[in-house]
């Protein structure tokens, strides 16, 4: 059996490469090269918001959502057994 994720060891939010080109003159990106970035994107406070994650982060924050996506499966699989048990087509406990 695999063991859950920390609760300090997640990020919520989904992660997005995105492309910029940053306008110096001679630079590559002005050259079809453009610069990359990754940012995670999540709602905060009601309002989408990007955050961006610096090149020397990147590795555990991609792990940090990784596991974020792994609570939120087993949090969406809990709930999906327990609304079984609790309506008609699941079994009912005796109150």
């Amino acid at each position: 059996k695999r063991r859950l994720p920390r609760i300090d060891d997640v990020i919520r939010g989904s992660a997005v490469a995105m492309e910029r080109a940053c306008g110096k003159k001679n630079c590559r990106c002005l050259k079809g090269r453009k610069h990359k970035s990754l940012y995670i994107s999540q709602y905060h406070k009601g309002r989408p918001r990007m955050v961006y994650i610096p090149k020397r982060n990147e590795k555990g924050v991609l792990r940090l959502v990784k596991n974020y996506q792994i609570l939120k499966s087993v949090m969406y699989n809990a709930s999906e057994l327990n609304i079984g048990r609790f309506t008609a087509g699941g079994r009912r406990d005796k109150a």
